[in-house]
């Protein structure tokens, strides 16, 4: 049996030795690497987050202003049942016009700044927050952002489907466009000028005043008021609720790095 040698022995040791030395590095750079990827993740999560609480203090004022138009849309529906219900439907007066005219050309849609939550949900960066409570809360803000997306569909299917025709079959449309569409003017403007369109025929609507078509244009836009005065109670506040919430809990997992940030600027300049 043919002896290994005293030089082939140190070499076959070296070779293990580097073969060691390359496992230590290779996994090292695997080490090094993830910890780079997870400081990086960690990074872009805490970024996003900053442009989801920018996202979300900018739709608290955007909805402040819808809530505000949503107001004023319920209470022009209302003046017009009120008059509808004290003088009944009249084809020649301006008052009633115009008071059919806001309740039926204002509906809006608010539409939420989505994009960076749906970026921290779909990109992963959840699971780089490390705060149960901030993950927990994105998720029951996502479910208000679809609860109120339903709810808004909600309010447009009736209006649509029930509101519409009646501006279709009803309102004189050549009042206004007299104005608004042959002489280019604003909605506003060619609104206000209604009563100077000079026509032989006053008739500003197309209905004639009948108790039961009274009774059915009346209850529809009772049932439109309830449909957008039930969005307060069953979505508006929540939704309103959730998104304080959210930024309370946000800008509180960020203020550790901001005071750390501070502190260091203020060391230096010193």
């Amino acid at each position: 049996m043919k002896k290994i040698s005293y030089i082939e022995k140190l070499n076959l040791k070296s070779r293990l030795v580097e073969l060691i030395i390359l496992f230590f590095a290779i996994t090292l750079g695997f080490i090094v690497d993830n910890y780079r990827e997870s400081l990086s993740e960690k990074s872009n999560a805490k970024e996003l987050l900053s442009s989801m609480s920018t996202d979300l203090k900018e739709d608290l004022v955007r909805f402040e202003t819808f809530s505000n138009i949503r107001k004023n849309l319920i209470n022009s529906v209302n003046d017009f049942i009120v008059d509808v219900e004290k003088r009944g439907l009249l084809k020649d007066d301006l008052y009633q016009q115009q008071l059919f005219s806001l309740a039926i050309f204002n509906w809006t849609y608010f539409k939420p700044n989505k994009a960076n939550i749906e970026q921290v949900i779909s990109s992963g960066a959840l699971r780089y927050l490390g705060n149960d409570e901030l993950i927990n809360q994105i998720g029951v803000l996502e479910a208000q952002n679809i609860s109120l997306n339903d709810r808004q569909e909600r309010e447009q299917e009736f209006f649509l489907n029930y509101l519409q025709p009646l501006m279709h079959k009803y309102y004189n449309f050549k009042w206004l466009n007299s104005n608004y569409v042959r002489k280019w003017e604003s909605f506003d403007e060619a609104s206000q000028k209604l009563s100077e369109v000079n026509v032989e025929n006053t008739d500003y609507m197309l209905w004639e005043n009948s108790i039961d078509l009274k009774i059915k244009i009346i209850n529809l836009f009772e049932n439109y008021v309830f449909i957008l005065r039930s969005s307060y109670l069953v979505t508006y506040a929540g939704y309103l609720g959730e998104i304080n919430n959210t930024i309370k809990i946000i800008d509180s997992n960020l203020e550790p790095e901001k005071l750390s940030i501070n502190s260091k600027e203020a060391s230096e300049n010193q």
